[in-house]
């Protein structure tokens, strides 16, 4: 008796020892199932990812690429903008001076008739003033002239 209740001890041991280990296998199992097909998932949205990114790169180039031709474009047109304002004011300049020419001899030309007007207008007052005093000269009238 004391033999078969050592035999039922050991088969209750063996079969706690089995069932635990068979409870922890079934948990760990599921983790390494879990955990694996997590790292399998991964591991296959690797490439699609590596992919993306390498568009997202060849974009990114492609946009740099742009910018650095818009950045010379832009150069290029700074730099016909630029003759053109140099052209333009030269031309403004040519024709300020040319303005200022045309207003000098403008002025020129009316202080001239204006000095013309004023000698008409002197010599007209003075012939007025010396015909009406001026026209017996030095005393002598024309009754001494005339033949007696």
């Amino acid at each position: 008796m004391n033999r078969n209740l050592s035999l039922i001890r050991l088969l209750c041991a063996v079969m706690i020892v089995i069932c635990g280990t068979m409870l922890f296998k079934t948990s760990a199992k599921a983790n390494y199932f879990d955990d694996f097909y997590k790292g399998v998932e991964t591991f296959s949205g690797l490439p699609s990812e590596v992919n993306r990114l390498k568009e997202s790169y060849r974009e990114t180039l492609d946009d740099l690429d742009r910018a650095q031709a818009d950045a010379k474009q832009y150069q290029e047109q700074n730099a016909e903008l630029m003759a053109q304002n140099k052209e333009l004011s030269e031309t403004v300049q040519a024709l300020q001076e040319t303005n200022q020419a045309r207003a000098a001899r403008e002025h020129k030309l009316k202080v001239m008739l204006v000095t013309v007007i004023a000698l008409a207008a002197g010599y007209l007052f003075l012939s007025a003033l010396c015909g009406t005093s001026c026209a017996e000269p030095t005393g002598f009238s024309d009754k001494s002239r005339s033949p007696k």
